[in-house]
């Protein structure tokens, strides 16, 4: 996959196209010239609330890897049932275009005038001013508590049912609890992104093998039809292209590759930011290889038959009762790294910083501040009927709007129409289109799915 590199040039781009200027030019990137120079020369100018730039380019890598692959993997081969085998060109299409976006975030970090906290709201305080800062607020939250609401419930659920298995169960609700704890004990020693390294490392690690086991035991139980299928399935069949679920496959598909909230913070905290093209352009290349192969040896394997997650279609041993672990596992070590992306942007706004309170008052703030919001978000997922059904409908719109919508408009409105090429711009409305196809096509699959648990519930 082919990556801009930004550069450190001052001149103008004869291209009139991708590469960004860090000098002295007015404050704000202009589009330079190509240079052989491809290093970050020029660093804003650390302030109030900013990252220390520490944190290594493995764990930036780590960290992309880790919010980006999980649990949604393991519904990729559904995809496919849904679209055929055409689904895996929807996945590649997805990467790049997670790739693109994700590079047009930090590029529109660094056409910011002045030194400003360079987080993922203040992208849309310097393109659109206060409007585009609360709506890109209002959305990062959205998205953050309905992920990490869903992550609560995943994983309590997950031991729930293991322990039931085992006949030592202690109840769904309790679980949650304890799954909650564990998260919220993670994120509030967070004081900046390059600290989640290690839970982001853990995480990646943990849906690798997940992934890993679910991969191996598809290859050994496939639906063939030669003893291998159960007596409740058939032999497996399969489609090269079924048009009436491309629409709805591309809308789970983009969802999963969805991390540009936690980009900025990422970036910001990487000890060499000229690293980033690269850290980003191998994280998605990793992430985008990972799905293209769960996917197609998961529908391979079941077919017609495959359902969501893929663990389900795998018979009840030891290797898959390990893979519901450790997937429970990673969801409890990456929803800290994406608590950690919203609060840091929420205590910078509140003053919850070193630099205005001094560390003791810090890190009371901050535990504060994030246990009232773990305290309320296990409260909600726990009372609230139809809770992850209510989630995956404003998930639809933060979702779309978040990987497809904002980054472009943003990126489009920093960089000035006067230097926007005629490519740009269709590649651009392009991806806004699809935001809001994906959106629309989301948001109706969740009210459907909604209605259908309410009869569900009324008929039982």
């Amino acid at each position: 996959m082919h990556l801009p590199r930004f550069k450190t040039a001052g001149s103008s781009n004869e291209n009139g196209g991708w590469n960004l200027s860090f000098g002295d030019d007015k404050g704000a990137g202009a589009v330079g010239a190509s240079d052989s120079n491809s290093d970050l020369s020029t660093v804003p100018k650390r302030t109030e609330g900013q990252a220390e730039r520490k944190g290594s380019a493995f764990g930036a890598f780590a960290t992309i890897c880790c919010v980006i692959i999980g649990s949604g993997s393991l519904q990729l081969p559904l995809t496919l049932k849904q679209s055929g085998w055409i689904g895996l060109l929807l996945v590649i299409m997805s990467g790049i275009i997670g790739t693109y976006t994700g590079m047009l975030v930090i590029k529109s970090l660094y056409l910011m005038s002045g030194n400003k906290v360079r987080n993922f709201n203040q992208i849309g305080q310097a393109a659109f001013g206060l409007p585009g800062r609360l709506i890109i607020y209002f959305f990062h939250a959205v998205y953050v508590i309905g992920i990490v609401g869903d992550y609560i419930i995943l994983s309590g659920t997950s031991f729930h049912t293991i322990a039931m298995a085992d006949g030592h169960d202690i109840g769904k609700t309790t679980w949650m609890v304890i799954c909650a704890l564990v998260m919220w004990l993670a994120t509030i020693s967070l004081k900046q992104m390059s600290e989640a390294a290690i839970l982001s490392l853990l995480g990646f690690a943990t849906s690798i093998i997940t992934i890993l086991i679910a991969i191996i035991q598809s290859f050994m139980y496939p639906y063939k039809g030669d003893g291998n299928v159960p007596f409740e399935h058939h032999k497996a069949t399969h489609q090269s292209a079924i048009g009436s679920g491309v629409p709805l496959a591309l809308t789970s598909i983009s969802f999963s590759f969805c991390a540009v909230v936690v980009m900025p913070g990422v970036e910001a905290s990487m000890k060499n930011p000229n690293m980033w093209s690269r850290v980003l352009g191998s994280a998605m290349t990793v992430v985008t290889g990972t799905y293209v192969f769960i996917a197609t040896v998961g529908y391979w394997a079941f077919g017609d038959q495959v359902v969501s997650p893929v663990l389900d279609n795998l018979p009840h041993n030891a290797a898959t009762k390990a893979a519901q672990i450790l997937i429970a596992m990673h969801v409890i070590f990456a929803a800290p790294v994406m608590t950690a992306s919203l609060s840091l942007e929420l205590e910078l706004a509140l003053g919850v910083t070193k630099e205005k309170l001094g560390r003791v008052k810090e890190f009371i703030g901050r535990f504060i501040f994030r246990t009232i919001f773990f305290g309320i978000m296990t409260a909600i997922a726990i009372v609230i009927p139809y809770f992850g059904d209510i989630i995956s409908l404003v998930g639809a719109f933060s979702t779309s709007i978040l990987l497809f919508i904002v980054p472009v408009a943003c990126y489009l409105k920093l960089l000035g129409w006067s230097r926007v090429t005629w490519y740009q711009l269709i590649v651009g409305v392009c991806i806004m289109g699809l935001g809001i196809y994906v959106c629309v096509l989301g948001a109706k699959g969740a009210i459907e799915t909604l209605q259908e648990h309410i009869r569900e519930d009324k008929n039982n």
